[in-house]
């Protein structure tokens, strides 16, 4: 079973999280980031780095890709009002 992790990534049974264009696994060594909807910064931030992609000259299919994460968190947001909170303040739990 492959779970969507976003419209690139997917992780996998055993916990390998894959290239969901074609399957290849990102490395163990390689530097990995999740930001979840309740992260009431990771919307700004997503903002931030479209821009920064834009900036870059990134491809019309990762400003997409890009696009419909931001419109999945804001829709979050809207739905999920109450849970929206500052990263890190239940410390992991």
């Amino acid at each position: 079973m492959i779970k969507r992790i976003d419209n690139k990534h997917s992780i996998t049974s055993d916990g390998v999280i894959i290239k969901t264009s074609n399957g290849v696994p990102i490395p163990e060594h390689e530097p990995r980031i999740l930001f979840r909807g309740r992260d009431r910064l990771a919307l700004p931030m997503l903002y931030h780095y479209r821009n920064l992609c834009i900036q870059d000259g990134a491809t019309d299919y990762q400003l997409e890709t890009l696009n419909g994460m931001i419109e999945e968190f804001e829709k979050f947001r809207i739905m999920f009002p109450t849970v929206m909170k500052q990263p890190g303040s239940s410390k992991g739990k």
